[in-house]
């Protein structure tokens, strides 16, 4: 295109103005209609403010629309949509103000950009219900896109009750309204509501399209039920992008990590559809949980060959640089930090996080101090990953950091992590003065101090600090009952344990776990009590986990004979687990009784136990 030509006629950057997009033709444009002297006809100023709003140029946009004189509605509507769709929706609202102030009448176009900032501004039912009336008043003949935007603002300001009315007293309704409606049920669990509204949407004549079934397949990934929208995926005859993320990220934001891979390689083996940043992200995510750090690698290609660098790394660079981290391939990590955004505080909390996995917590430490001195600043989840690396002197640094920086107070989060930092260093009642200082305990704060309590070996205050708890109106839960054992173990109060154990699943509903047993395993054991110890474990026969407490205690206290049976019901449970072999091994030995000692590791030599098999990659990379 001849950009560096004279300047053009009118009519020729008219014409220009219906094909440009790149912002820098924009600008070109812009300032070759001010040479022409067209800048100031009211149509084409319009024009050129949509395109900058388009481009997403707020600055520019902001500054043409000042020397617009008497801005008409279709000169507020671009900027109003750029001001909603950059999440600047109390700025969105104030402009709708001067909008109204200026006696400009709005119209279809303008309310769903209004109510949606109204409801993501404030979060409060009574924002969007302020704009209801103005919005049929002003904009009935779009009676359909306004009772749309209405559900959905509604919805997201928590007035579902609302978001039905405004459908049911609805003239009439299109496909986006009932999509619209089953989404404010279905995401917020109430999926019966939401398949009777599908129902009633066939039996109107309106037949369901992709986004209604990917509505309902969120609606049920956020209520734990992902096979359900795994089926109804898999039923799809042209799922899109969305549809396939959907189900990727309800199985990872479930824990279902490897079931999350899964269906990401289908999708890849399909081939038909590509998945986009948000796929990518999940898929390196659920990588790094599995610690599958040939499928990650296989995701980082595809993801740098077919996306804008910067954007693939903004996007994933977190869960990829935690990824190589966690494996000790710390280079690698560094290469993924250094094309990372450096002035985003998620890219340095990857990199103190992955320092810390990779056991280098004087590197993580430094890191803060880097962010810091660089004035990137910190947040939550950067305090909530550093405090666990901190002994007390660095544990002090960060805590008098946070009070000094913090906005009136830590979040429980932090606060728990600073409890939990103190008590490991040693520091029991510095961890006991932080959570004396809470006003907002949650369940986990009383958790990490009665542990804390427990590993200090002081039992009687963890178990006080358990009645303590509950006269509180805090309902415990199992790990509560896990930290209450252990606590009991490390003092000898056993039969307070045992009582626990008894009664806190019954009383407070939550189901008995291994863990549970091997708690109370280990804390009958270490007393000596050997006998109830084994008729406790043989309660849960299928728990490698409980056998195992039992054979280390046995190794403690010396225990032939009752080591023996924990080491056969472990040979059964898993026959794979070399230290299992090496613990009845060493218990024969210290017995004195060699035949037997030779025997175990005889037995150990003869299993193919160390043979892992070999990786694989679901992605090919050209």
């Amino acid at each position: 295109m001849p950009w560096q030509t004279p300047i053009l006629s009118s009519s020729s950057l008219r014409s220009l103005l219906n094909a440009t997009k790149s912002l820098a033709q924009i600008a070109q444009i812009h300032q070759h209609l001010a040479a022409c002297g067209l800048s100031a006809d009211p149509a084409v100023a319009t024009k050129l403010l949509q395109l900058y709003a388009d481009a997403g140029d707020l600055p520019s946009a902001l500054r043409l629309f000042a020397v617009i004189p008497s801005p008409s509605v279709f000169a507020w509507t671009p900027i109003l949509a750029l001001l909603s769709r950059s999440s600047l929706h109390r700025r969105c609202l104030s402009a709708y103000r001067s909008m109204r102030s200026a006696a400009v009448a709005p119209d279809g176009y303008v309310f769903p950009l209004v109510l949606r900032s109204a409801a993501s501004a404030h979060r409060q039912s009574r924002y969007p219900a302020a704009f209801h009336a103005e919005a049929f008043k002003f904009a009935a003949q779009a009676a359909l896109s306004v009772t749309s935007a209405l559900i959905d603002a509604y919805s997201k300001a928590g007035d579902l009750t609302s978001a039905r009315r405004a459908f049911d007293v609805a003239g009439t309704r299109d496909r986006l309204s009932w999509n619209c409606i089953i989404a404010a049920h279905a995401s917020v669990g109430l999926l019966k509501e939401a398949l009777a509204l599908l129902d009633c949407m066939t039996s109107y004549g309106c037949d369901p399209d992709l986004v209604t079934w990917n509505t309902l397949m969120d609606g049920y990934c956020r209520a734990g039920d992902c096979a359900e929208a795994r089926a109804i995926l898999y039923q799809l005859p042209r799922p899109n992008v969305i549809s396939w993320t959907t189900v990727i990220v309800g199985y990872a934001r479930s824990g279902n990590h490897e079931a999350s891979l899964e269906i990401f390689s289908r999708m890849m083996h399909a081939g038909s559809i590509p998945p986009d940043l948000d796929t990518l992200s999940c898929a390196a995510a659920s990588c790094r949980h599995v610690a599958d750090v040939s499928a990650g690698r296989a995701v980082h290609a595809y993801g740098v060959k077919t996306n804008d660098v910067g954007a693939f790394y903004g996007s994933a660079g977190a869960a990829l640089l935690l990824l190589y981290a966690g494996d000790s391939r710390m280079a690698a990590a560094r290469s993924v930090f250094e094309l990372m955004d450096p002035t985003d505080v998620v890219t340095w909390n990857a990199v103190v996080q992955g320092l810390a996995l990779g056991g280098r917590r004087s590197a993580a430490l430094e890191h803060f101090r880097a962010m810091m001195s660089r004035g990137v600043g910190c947040n939550h989840a950067t305090l909530s990953s550093l405090l666990p690396l901190c002994d007390s002197k660095h544990g002090e640094e960060v805590h008098a950091h946070v009070i000094k920086h913090g906005d009136g107070g830590c979040i429980v989060t932090e606060m728990n992590a600073l409890i939990d930092m103190y008590a490991r260093s040693g520091c029991i009642w510095a961890a006991h003065k932080v959570f004396s200082s809470m006003d907002g305990k949650d369940v986990a704060t009383w958790n990490t101090m009665i542990s804390g309590f427990g590993s200090h070996g002081l039992g009687e205050q963890a178990i006080e600090l358990v009645n303590r708890m509950v006269q509180l109106g805090f309902k415990p839960n199992a790990m509560t009952l896990t930290s209450a054992l252990m606590a009991c173990a490390q003092c000898g109060l056993v039969d307070e344990g045992i009582e626990l154990f008894e009664t806190m699943p019954q009383e407070f509903r939550f189901s008995t776990v291994e863990e549970h047993y091997a708690c109370a395993v280990d804390m009958l054991a270490r007393a000596g009590r050997f006998a109830e110890a084994m008729r406790l474990a043989g309660k849960m026969p299928m728990a490698a986990r409980v056998w195992g407490a039992m054979l280390a205690s046995c190794q403690t206290h010396q225990n032939v004979e009752f080591g023996r049976m924990a080491f056969e019901e472990l040979v059964r449970l898993e026959p794979g687990n070399p230290g299992n072999y090496v613990t009845m091994s060493n218990i024969y030995a210290r017995a004195g009784r060699w035949n037997d000692a030779a025997r175990v590791r005889g037995m150990m030599e003869g299993e193919e136990l160390m043979k892992k098999p070999s990786g694989h990659s679901w992605i090919e990379v050209a």
